[in-house]
Parts: structure tokens; sequence; C-alpha cells
């Protein structure tokens, strides 16, 4: 799953430097790079030296890994829809009714700065 997860994050930032994926992973930078090369094998993500700073490897998603992290979410996505329509017109309803609870809640937290 985490491979899941570093894709996730990249796909919404963009390409990330190493340091920042072994920080997202909790790790080391040579466990870090370790999975990094694993996930390339498989050709998930590619590396790339920073145009700006040379020293600085920035990990982006490959095509593939792209195509993969869309496929995810899409599954979720499906899951989701179907799950809430299980659930009667109440139970929808309530749901509603938490969901913009905890979103406002989340607001109050971060002063408005979550994306929606």
């Amino acid at each position: 799953m985490a491979h899941v997860f570093l894709m996730s994050m990249i796909d919404k930032h963009g390409a990330l430097p190493m340091a920042r994926v072994a920080e997202l992973l909790g790790c080391g930078l040579p466990t870090a790079t370790g999975f990094v090369t694993r996930m390339e094998e498989r050709g998930l993500v590619h590396r790339d030296h920073d145009t700006r700073d040379r020293r600085v490897v920035l990990v982006s998603l490959t095509d593939a890994g792209a195509a993969e992290v869309r496929d995810l979410h899409e599954a979720r996505q499906r899951r989701v829809t179907a799950a809430i329509a299980q659930l009667s017109s109440p139970e929808q309803e309530r749901l509603l009714a938490s969901i913009r609870s905890l979103r406002s809640a989340l607001e109050r937290i971060t002063g408005g700065d979550e994306p929606r």
C-alpha cells in the first residue's frame, strides 16, 4: 500500500524530491531509494535530476503509474458509490450531514486551507 500512497502523493503534488519521499514514507533515504528502485523496475515511476539543482533527484509518475493511480481512484469511487446506494434515504441524509460537520470542523482547524 505504500507504493499506492506515494503514487497518489506524486499525482497530487507533482514530482517529489527523494528526501520528501523518505519523509512521506517515514524512513531513511537508503530505504526510500530501494523502494523507489523497485517501483521504477515495475515501470510506475522514474527519477530525474532537478534542472535547478542537479544534486536533487526528483521522482515522477510514468504514464503507467499515472494510469494505475487513476484506475485505483475510479475503483474506490465505484465502491463508495455502491456502498452509499445501499443506505436508506434517511441514512444517506445523516451521512451527508456528518460529512458537512466534519468538513466544517476541518475548516476551523486549518483556517480554510484544506483543499476541497
